[in-house]
């Protein structure tokens, strides 16, 4: 019976092909965190409503996740239990990116919200399928990394793509801002259902089989009596909202603290950049010690490099450029490093429940992004306003306000990692007990036979 089948290998170019969507991941977040907050928030006036509104449109996402997650988890299609609902999610991102990024000139706050939470629901859809799938492509702790590395990779390329096509843009030209998001969104228009074509005829799934029926209140004890997946919800949405705050704060900080708005572009990929050329060491140093203590040490480093935004002058390309590329060294893995650690968590469940629920876990996950990113972005931007910080006036603004940016950008990221960095101290699930574990699911599955 295939399902009993733990591993699921092909070619390298296949399981490039495979990787292929998450190009859109990063595209997506790039997009939506850098631009969408000044767009709406600068050009079209909204202010600091805009906060509020993405964090009401994340609580629509964050409902909607662990749904999906159940679902995709409890239902067998005759393609699959993954790809039908990657290929369903293409139409209703392509939709809901040409909305967003290409408002009318009297959008409003209702406008906003309605689009930004179709794109999120669009955006759940897609990560899920693609990661559960990826995830469920191995039950080897070493191999879960390289495959989640490997899917990252792709994510850092994508965010490349949307930072080079910027700064050619801006090479060129003057672009708007408006003009920019929408050339950007009409990018992932073409490219999303692309990428989902590719990977649906790349790799096949690892059949499994329809979970048991738990009852919701024995399903959510297991869940919430498990505390390595409580631990790493909590460290994932520190990480999180790191990230997400230093992206929402990325253009104000680097074009109007800094100076630099013509080279936001141009150095935004360097932030990727960073991240692509730290991603093999970070897939090294988990194979080498584990995943929870190579998570430490990234946390650590981002921690320490962020200081050297306190001291960078103004007008100083080559510098800011430098600064950012070493800031973007750990940012791979503090992606990669919570998924791949996921699917460990899995197997804890799968041990307590009898089934693989690889889309709920990986959608709690994501849940914890989400809610950490709305909450970055709210407070962004309801905390400018305290800062005296006015998004409309750009670079108008008081030296002093601008330069409070500074103080806000490098102080709420490194309080996160410091969280991050006790949560994963001790963490229970090591190379050596994930391995007892997958032991003890594949004697359960061979008895049954």
């Amino acid at each position: 019976m295939l399902w009993y089948m733990s591993e699921i290998r092909t070619t390298n170019i296949r399981m490039m092909g495979f990787s292929l969507p998450s190009l859109g991941l990063n595209m997506l977040v790039t997009a939506v965190f850098v631009f969408l907050p000044p767009l709406y928030a600068e050009t079209l006036g909204l202010g600091a409503i805009v906060g509020g509104i993405f964090f009401a449109a994340k609580l629509v996402d964050i409902a909607a996740a662990p749904l999906w997650g159940l679902f995709m988890d409890s239902y067998e299609t005759r393609w699959g239990r993954r790809r039908p609902w990657l290929a369903l999610s293409a139409p209703i991102l392509m939709l809901a990116i040409f909305m967003v990024y290409n408002p009318p000139e009297n959008a409003d706050g209702l406008y906003l919200f309605i689009w930004l939470a179709t794109l999120y629901v669009g955006w759940s859809a897609w990560t899920i399928s693609h990661t559960s799938w990826a995830l469920e492509l191995s039950r080897d702790y070493d191999r879960r990394s390289r495959i989640t590395g490997l899917l990252q990779a792709m994510t850092m390329v994508g965010g490349i793509l949307i930072g080079g096509g910027w700064a050619i843009m801006q090479w060129i030209s003057t672009p708007t801002l408006e003009q920019t998001a929408s050339t950007i969104g009409w990018f992932m228009i073409i490219t999303l259902p692309l990428t989902a074509t590719i990977c649906i005829l790349s790799v096949p799934e690892r059949t499994t089989p329809n979970r048991p029926h738990l009852g919701f209140k024995k399903g959510a004890s297991i869940v919430f009596t498990n505390m390595p997946l409580l631990r790493l919800l909590v460290a994932n949405f520190m990480i999180s909202f790191s990230t997400y705050f230093v992206q929402a704060l990325f253009f104000f900080f680097v074009a109007f603290t800094l100076n630099l708005q013509a080279y936001t572009g141009f150095i935004l990929i360097f932030l990727l950049v960073g991240g692509l050329i730290g991603l093999p060491v970070w897939v090294r140093l988990s194979e080498r010690w584990t995943k929870h203590s190579c998570m430490q040490i990234a946390v650590a480093t981002g921690a320490i490099t962020s200081l050297l935004l306190l001291v960078l002058p103004t007008n100083a390309v080559i510098l800011t450029t430098a600064t950012f590329l070493l800031l973007g060294l750990n940012s791979s893995a503090n992606e990669f490093l919570p998924r791949a650690m996921m699917a460990d968590v899995c197997d804890h469940d799968h041990i307590q429940s009898g089934s693989e629920r690889m889309g709920l876990y990986y959608s709690l996950l994501q849940a914890s992004s989400k809610l950490a990113s709305g909450i970055g972005i709210f407070l962004v931007m309801s905390v400018l306003g305290v800062f005296d910080f006015v998004p409309e006036l750009g670079p108008d603004n008081t030296n002093i306000a601008l330069q409070r940016l500074r103080y806000l950008i490098v102080t709420l990221p490194i309080i996160a990692y410091i969280i991050v960095i006790g949560l994963m101290w001790k963490y229970p699930i090591s190379r050596e007990y994930q391995t007892q574990m997958r032991g003890i699911i594949e004697a359960r599955e061979r008895e049954s036979i």
